[in-house]
């Protein structure tokens, strides 16, 4: 299991601005956004029972999860460095991150050690 990425969370909210007001940590959004960051890593590993659950909108595990907001946003990038992973959220999530609507964030980290990869994954909730 990954842990919250506190890095990947301040990027994110400094790439909003401060118009929108800080995105909240959320322990159930970094739940989400573990889910799918894990079920990336065992995809990439060739070790998956199934395909990756990278819908954009993952609203139905959301919703399994207790997240009680009804707009859900499933953001991804990878890199060999970790910036590089950062870097490719942000351009994924160039009209969602600020959008003002989003209120909570979840983010996870893993790294591929085969490959060398880092894999990211920011879920932003709003109600």
């Amino acid at each position: 299991m990954a842990d919250p990425y506190p890095a990947l969370a301040q990027a994110v909210n400094a790439a909003r601005g401060g118009s929108c007001g800080e995105l909240k940590p959320d322990p159930k959004a970094d739940k989400l956004a573990d889910i799918v960051n894990q079920s990336t890593f065992t995809y990439v590993n060739h070790t998956a029972e199934n395909v990756p659950a990278d819908d954009p909108h993952p609203t139905a595990i959301a919703k399994d999860l207790g997240i009680t907001g009804s707009k859900v946003t499933s953001l991804q990038g990878a890199g060999l460095a970790e910036s590089d992973a950062i870097h490719g959220v942000l351009l994924e999530g160039f009209s969602a991150i600020p959008d003002c609507s989003y209120t909570e964030i979840g983010t996870s980290a893993l790294r591929e050690p085969d490959s060398g990869y880092t894999l990211v994954v920011v879920v932003l909730v709003g109600p």
